[in-house]
């Protein structure tokens, strides 16, 4: 069965912002916020009223945020030979970040231990270069074995003088010059998975030296610590606390798997996401660890999804193609005393793939991709540029797509979004083709709204109704789109700068 999928090209057409409509700072730090555009350049930016300490610097908002609390609204209008393009973004200034789920890339999939700054920087310069960053991909995470053989003096953290030669913090000064931001891995235990050292017990110094170094986001494992919920609550709150008060605005991802029902107290501890399920491996149908099993799971917990605090079910696959060097095999296993031989994965087919990613957006996941930029497919690219998908995903509602009731089999998702339309995406997640038709008042949403197919971009009209020809495993996605919707506008002084 053949796909329509739309080809976006970021770098064509009239303007279009892909900004997050609501942005979280915490009061007195840094500001570093990538305006993401896309359409035919030249394309000159203009943000009217931004927050006290900020400005605009060749399409990126640098400076540092207000001191007290507080929310302030800039107008974004971006504009090229073939039209202009307007919008609102909030900048909150409080305790709560990440108030849509983290875009980017993560190095462990396809890098694993073989990451290293060169890596580190050629990826941030292919998300500029391949319009990924105009799309608003703009954590670039750097995982496990980054770090040296051991502490510095006082227990400070240090990287490996081999892979990165230079620092951490000269790997940021590199990201932050693009307008991205910079990720880094720990571990609440002595060890981190990959047995470098951990965070447990250095975690206010760790908090300064990643402050110091210019980090955004800490993504915190928990291999090699006690299973009790209390010590692991206690031991990221620990982490929580510390880069709370470290002067500078990160990010908080806790990783322990979903194993202590993180989605019930990882927020009350400053995790911004959490992991809900194990790791995922580059296949569809493994049990625990496929695409299929991780959804399935995730979808059930909508209810604890909200801004600033977000259901992780782990990365994407999108672009590995069975080629990462740490989702493409198992390990083999003790069974009843037996061996049992490594199992390899192919990666997932194209139509799993689009399921894939319209899924983790429908579910308000993070969206972080894990593939070498080098040998992605423009199929994969494709995926990951569209901006309908990512808009899903970055809705400023927050809200996680839930279950709807339907035919035995068939997943439905339903996501209310800002502007009052709804996403609705129909999954068929087992072998076999099937006919799906579903009429809009099912899912109480108004049959006189017009519908539009996600991945081909096609208008369908007012049919009332939602039909699609699924393919195993296959997904169609649509936006229910309510008539008389307003549209952004913004006026005022304003900064501005061109690309």
């Amino acid at each position: 069965m053949s796909l329509d999928i739309a080809t976006f090209d970021p770098f064509a057409g009239a303007p279009r912002i892909n900004t997050p409509r609501r942005i979280g700072v915490r009061p007195g730090t840094e500001v570093i916020q990538h305006l993401a555009v896309t359409g035919a350049r030249p394309l000159t930016i203009d943000v009217t009223d931004l927050p006290p300490g900020v400005r605009l610097d060749d399409g990126v908002c640098r400076g540092t945020a207000p001191s007290q609390p507080g929310v302030w609204q800039s107008v974004v209008t971006a504009t090229n030979a073939t039209g202009t393009a307007t919008a609102t973004v909030d900048w909150v200034v409080g305790d709560l970040l990440a108030l849509t789920p983290p875009l980017g890339w993560n190095s462990w999939n396809v890098f694993a231990k073989e990451v290293s700054a060169s890596v580190i920087v050629e990826v941030a310069h292919s998300f500029a270069e391949s319009g990924l960053a105009d799309l608003g991909y703009h954590y670039l995470n750097i995982d496990d074995h980054w770090h040296a053989e051991r502490r510095g003096p006082g227990g400070v953290p240090e990287a490996n003088p081999h892979t990165f030669p230079d620092g951490v913090g000269a790997v940021a000064e590199a990201v932050h010059a693009l307008g991205l931001k910079l990720g880094i891995y720990s571990d609440a235990a002595h060890l981190t998975c990959g047995k470098c050292f951990g965070g447990h017990g250095y975690e206010r110094v760790d908090a300064e030296a990643y402050a110091e170094w210019g980090i955004d986001l800490l993504k915190y494992d928990y291999c090699h610590a006690p299973k009790a919920k209390a010590v692991a609550r206690e031991r990221y709150r620990a982490m929580g606390d510390a880069l709370a008060s470290c002067g500078r605005s990160v990010v908080f991802s806790v990783c322990e798997w979903g194993l202590r029902r993180p989605w019930t107290w990882a927020a009350s501890v400053g995790g911004n996401y959490w992991r809900t399920t194990p790791d995922i491996f580059d296949s569809f149908g493994l049990p625990t660890s496929g695409v299929r099993d991780i959804a399935r799971h995730n979808m059930t917990l909508d209810r604890f999804a909200r801004p600033g605090a977000w259901n992780d079910p782990d990365m994407l696959l999108i672009g590995n193609r069975g080629n990462g060097l740490s989702t493409s095999h198992l390990r083999p296993l003790l069974a009843l005393g037996k061996e049992r031989p490594a199992q390899r994965f192919k990666g997932l087919s194209d139509v799993e793939a689009v399921t894939h990613l319209t899924m983790w957006s429908m579910m308000a996941s993070p969206l972080l991709a894990s593939h070498d930029p080098t040998t992605v497919s423009d199929f994969d690219l494709n995926l990951l540029r569209n901006p309908e998908i990512v808009a899903i995903n970055q809705d400023p509602l927050g809200v996680q797509a839930r279950r709807a009731r339907g035919p035995i089999g068939l997943w439905i998702l339903v996501k209310p979004l800002a502007d009052g339309s709804h996403a609705v995406s129909l999954t068929h997640p087992w072998l076999g083709s099937r006919k799906v038709e579903i009429r809009l008042g099912e899912l109480g949403l108004d049959e006189a709204s017009s519908i539009v197919d996600i991945w081909s971009g096609a208008d369908l009209g007012q049919p009332g109704v939602l039909r699609a020809k699924l393919a195993g495993h296959g997904t169609a996605a649509f936006i229910v789109r309510p008539t008389g919707q307003d549209h952004e506008d913004g006026s005022g002084p304003a900064a501005r700068s061109e690309r």
